[in-house]
């Protein structure tokens, strides 16, 4: 397929941006997120106070508010659209890591489509690593994506918002590996209360070589 001419249609027809968080934790999903931007400058101006940063580089109080501003207003002027997927623990100790965040990656993608947003005619942006692998969609992967395009950071934020908001809920009812600091993660003091109290439904068994 011939690669479409990108830089005057970009301002007619936006960008989709893809990115993943969670794929090293020894607790909880892997999530990905995939926005469509139908102007990227505007909101990097207005959101990201014409900065492009990286969800784990960027203040909390900007991310949540980034985060919020996306959820709650998705018909404003920023015409954002946005799908999240993610992957249970237990599917990533079936089926692997790769192919969780794989199929996330294409379940996204299939999401903004019922959305109306026209996926075989806009450039999907993704970080390095990732690939859509859906023939006809035109795709590129970047290194330090998420630190270069405001489409690529705007998905790490949303991705990093909901599955650390989810991690968090599931804390209440799994209170001793303190989730709701770690999310999952593998602190000291999650590692300590694996060794005490053993995993939970939620971990990783495939990550866990280490507690066994």
């Amino acid at each position: 397929m011939k690669k479409l001419a990108f830089s005057r249609e970009l301002k007619k027809i936006g960008v989709i941006g893809v990115d993943e968080v969670g794929r090293g934790p020894l607790a909880g999903p892997v999530t990905v997120c995939a926005t469509y931007l139908m102007d990227p400058l505007l909101v990097k101006k207005d959101l990201f106070l014409d900065t492009v940063r990286d969800s784990k580089k960027i203040n909390k109080a900007l991310r949540n508010s980034i985060y919020q501003t996306i959820r709650n207003k998705r018909t404003n002027i920023y015409l954002v659209k946005y799908a999240i997927k993610s992957k249970s623990a237990s599917y990533i100790d079936t089926h692997g890591i790769s192919k969780a965040i794989r199929n996330c990656v294409k379940e996204v993608i299939l999401d903004l489509k019922k959305q109306g947003v026209p996926v075989y005619s806009i450039k999907v942006n993704l970080d390095a690593g990732l690939k859509v692998a859906i023939e006809g969609v035109v795709e590129e992967s970047y290194i330090k994506g998420d630190e270069r395009y405001v489409e690529i950071a705007l998905a790490s934020i949303i991705a990093k918002e909901y599955r650390d908001s989810y991690m968090k809920r599931i804390a209440k009812e799994h209170s001793n590996y303190s989730w709701e600091r770690n999310v999952g993660y593998g602190t000291k003091e999650h590692r300590e209360a694996i060794t005490k109290f053993g995993p939970c439904k939620h971990h990783r068994n495939s990550f866990l070589k280490a507690f066994k």
